[in-house]
């Protein structure tokens, strides 16, 4: 008579490859709206510019007037002060966009066995962290990420060159921490690790 198989019998094979493999479980990126808060800043020094150029505007075409006598006729006497205004918004705004797109290109691949990040906008950097030398995680939430729905997630290793590594603009960070303590857990039971006093540092 043939014996149907089992649950626990169709579950070993996936259970043995989780021991043997590496397999990608997640990866995450940082929410672009952690850009707000510096946008809004940004956006409210370039009107207080804006309102100040306008109500010195006679001071400011003074200046301007003496840049002029330098220049000669490559300066912009009908539209100086416009250019003025562009310059002023295009620099209040160029550090959000530089911002958004440092959040944009970020990764963090979470694999069974370490931390996979990659970072930088035109010179890319991608590292990695071994999950078995995380030794403490922390969740944090300010009161502008509260207000976002985000939060900070910040990894303390035994790794030299990785001291403390920050997860920032996370959704959900306090189930993103139980997690990672899981995969960390699980690990450390895999390779029979156990930290001692004095291996806080070691590379």
């Amino acid at each position: 008579m043939v014996m149907g198989h089992s649950q626990d019998s169709i579950s070993r094979p996936t259970n043995e490859k989780w021991v043997t493999e590496e397999v990608t479980l997640k990866v995450l990126k940082p929410s672009a709206r952690a850009v707000i808060p510096m946008a809004i800043f940004y956006l409210i020094v370039a009107v207080a510019i804006t309102w100040l150029l306008i109500q010195f505007y006679v001071e400011v075409a003074w200046g301007a007037n003496l840049l002029a006598e330098i220049i000669g006729d490559r300066f912009p006497n009908d539209t100086w002060f416009w250019w003025l205004l562009g310059s002023v918004w295009c620099l209040c705004l160029l550090q959000p966009l530089i911002r958004l797109l440092e959040l944009k290109t970020a990764t963090y691949e979470f694999t069974n066995r370490r931390l996979r990040y990659t970072v930088g906008i035109l010179s890319r950097r991608r590292d990695q962290i071994e999950l078995v030398r995380v030794r403490d995680l922390t969740a944090f939430r300010s009161l502008v990420q509260r207000l976002l729905g985000l939060g900070t997630l910040r990894m303390e290793t035994v790794d030299r060159t990785h001291p403390q590594f920050d997860l920032i603009a996370q959704k959900s960070v306090y189930e993103l921490k139980d997690w990672v303590h899981e995969l960390n857990a699980s690990e450390r039971a895999r390779l029979g690790y156990r930290e001692f006093e004095g291996t806080q540092g070691i590379g």
